[in-house]
């Protein structure tokens, strides 16, 4: 069922055009990104989509009796009472269904004795009318979903009676979230749904949201989330916008491989024009072949040019050198406290080595800035040890030098800490950053966060570390800048600490991870993918040992070869499940490359029929992996 369609869209702002003769279309179930560079758009379209915005031409039109909820980055939810009160609300309905069947129940109880009675019986059945209602309606079941959605949302039952003017904003914005997944729009739009959440409540919303009944339209920055959410991607650049089908990692990949082929075909016309053009000059005025060179004219008249690709990639360029070498033993963490008055995080022990590059994660308040802010001598331990290896040169970035003050030019406030090198010089760096020409003359504190964080950039690449020290380094970057910074640290030839809330991020960058936790810190030699496997294949054997699966191995001749039997008869399931594991993978890859067709991504009905293939396809992949995982477990154990 088609939910919203949009036909022809255009949208201006002081005459000029924010995108033209935009297509968008929602069908129930739905999975959909909007993404593109900062200013691009998205929030304005979003805003279309939800009503609230109007557009100066095209259509726009809404299935009826369809409930929409729409979440703004802004939002706050500005209720009385508390917490539990507002998130009953939604669910009012329910109450009035249960008082009504609680006063039959009681009617019921005190009448018994005329059971026979026309009135007694009219009474019965309307009980059983409004408890299946109340039944279909999920009535047994919605307090429980109210604890769900909080809990999830990193609420404790301690807030539930709360009054909610109590709570900060970014825990009333996660509030105003709580009461619109209640609420169970059909259509539901979130603009940065994770702002304010932590790692853990992020991957709850992921899953929370995998489930949801109705359809799902999403802007975020936060890349691991699109990709694990969404279905269908929508790119909002250059004025246009265009439908990608996938996930937000094979969104990139279409566009790349579009824009590729599209090159390819622009400049395989180009040299077909020239060559044409060639030929016409110098056979128009020769009587022999004059003929031939008007007909390729006339091929050159005819000709339907292809305009020149473009991307939207005016981002910023970024790297990172150092002009010494450390030593192969960096820093080593020798049961270190760290904390200000009293001790955030304790025993932490940690080898550091030329060229690693270690994700610190953990619980917020666990302690994890504060540790990257001892290591980089900002505050002292307060008990164990931090060894630093031969020839360290740490830089540090800190998410709060997004946030500082100056009257400085930018020209200026970079300069201050360069004086000795030329203006051109600083301009050119400045360049790189996106500060071109009359930028570089804005005063600091006129600038957004992000500006500032691309300036504090800028100064870092110029201080040549071997050692980098990073707090948040993707905080108040468009998804364009984190993937500039990505590429700068990947091919960074130093050793790198971060800590991060991207998952994306990590995953991208991390060698190593770092789970900071009360009793210590447990080390992951791999990225942030392995640390969730291996967290899982510890889920699993926790589990196993509760449920008491893990028996002991029978000594018994007749028990071994019991045991021999099922052993072979786990490793037959296991191979089967492997050869279909194959089969599905290489089907997924035929219709992958099928997606990337134009003659497929161009047609909707065969890109959704393919797409509904590959959903259908995914979830029996993760279905056999799940089996797979268990029976490995079994033969292990």
């Amino acid at each position: 069922m088609i939910l919203l369609q949009a036909s022809n869209l255009t949208k201006s702002f002081s005459g000029d055009d924010i995108f033209q003769n935009v297509k968008f279309e929602v069908k129930s179930n739905d999975r959909i990104a909007i993404v593109g560079r900062n200013g691009a758009g998205k929030t304005t379209l979003m805003k279309i989509l939800a009503g609230v915005e109007n557009f100066d031409s095209g259509n726009l039109s809404i299935s009826k009796n369809i409930k929409l909820g729409y979440l703004t980055q802004a939002m706050t939810l500005n209720a009385e009472g508390t917490v539990y009160e507002a998130m009953k609300k939604p669910f009012a309905h329910l109450d009035q269904l249960k008082n009504e069947i609680d006063y039959i129940t009681s009617y019921l109880s005190e009448h018994s004795h005329e059971a026979d009675s026309v009135e007694y019986q009219n009474k019965l059945k309307q009980y059983d009318q409004l408890h299946n209602r109340f039944e279909s309606l999920d009535g047994y079941t919605y307090e429980h979903k109210i604890k769900q959605v909080l809990t999830g949302l990193n609420f404790s039952e301690a807030d539930f009676n709360e009054k909610i003017d109590t709570f900060s904003g970014g825990q009333k914005t996660r509030l105003a979230l709580a009461e619109m997944l209640l609420k169970k729009p059909d259509l539901l739009l979130l603009d940065e749904p994770t702002n304010h959440l932590d790692m853990e409540t992020t991957a709850w919303l992921e899953n929370y949201l995998l489930t949801y009944e109705g359809a799902i339209v999403i802007i975020s920055h936060d890349r691991f989330f699109l990709d694990k959410v969404v279905n269908t991607v929508y790119d909002v650049a250059l004025g246009q916008v265009t439908k990608y089908v996938g996930n937000y990692s094979k969104f990139i990949e279409q566009r790349d491989a579009h824009y590729e082929k599209m090159m390819q075909a622009y400049e395989k016309q180009q040299d077909e024009i020239k060559r044409l053009e060639t030929f016409v000059q110098k056979n128009i005025a020769r009587a022999s072949t004059s003929g031939m060179a008007k007909s390729r004219r006339k091929v050159l008249e005819k000709m339907t040019k292809i305009d020149n690709p473009k991307l939207d990639d005016h981002s910023m360029t970024l790297r990172f050198t150092f002009d010494k070498e450390t030593g192969n033993d960096v820093l080593k963490l020798d049961d270190l406290t760290v904390g200000y008055d009293a001790p955030i995080s304790s025993h932490i022990q940690l080898d550091v080595s030329k060229q690693d590059s270690i994700a610190i994660i953990g619980p917020n308040g666990i302690g994890k800035s504060t540790l990257i802010k001892t290591i980089a001598k900002l505050i002292p331990p307060l008990s164990g040890e931090v060894k630093y290896g031969a020839n360290l040169q740490i830089g540090y970035y800190d998410q709060k030098q997004a946030e500082f003050e100056s009257n400085n030019t930018i020209l200026e406030e970079l300069w201050q800490y360069y004086p000795t090198l030329p203006e051109k010089e600083i301009r050119t760096v400045l360049g790189r950053f996106l500060f071109v020409q009359d930028d570089v003359k804005k005063i600091v504190n006129d600038l957004s966060g992000g500006e500032k964080a691309r300036l504090q950039l800028a100064k870092l690449s110029l201080e040549n570390n071997n050692v980098l020290i990073l707090d948040e380094p993707t905080n108040h970057l468009d998804i364009d800048a984190k993937e500039v910074l990505e590429d700068a640290l990947i091919h960074y030839p130093g050793t790198l600490l971060f800590v991060s809330h991207d998952r994306y991020f990590i995953n991208k960058i991390a060698t190593k991870i770092v789970d900071i936790h009360p009793q210590g810190n447990d080390l992951y030699l791999g990225d942030y993918q392995y640390y969730l496997e291996k967290l899982e294949e510890k889920r699993v054997l926790e589990s196993a040992v509760d449920e008491k699966i893990i028996e002991k191995q029978p000594n018994d001749y007749q028990a071994q070869k019991s045991s021999q039997k099922e052993r072979r008869k786990l490793e037959r399931q296991k191979e089967k499940i492997e050869q279909m594991i194959e089969q599905i993978e290489q089907e997924n890859e035929t219709i992958e490359h099928q997606l990337t067709l134009p003659e497929n991504f161009n047609d909707h009905e065969k890109a959704y029929a393919l797409n509904e293939t590959l959903t259908k396809n995914q979830s029996e992949l993760e279905s056999l992996i799940e089996q797979w995982s268990e029976l490995e477990i079994q033969l292990e154990s």
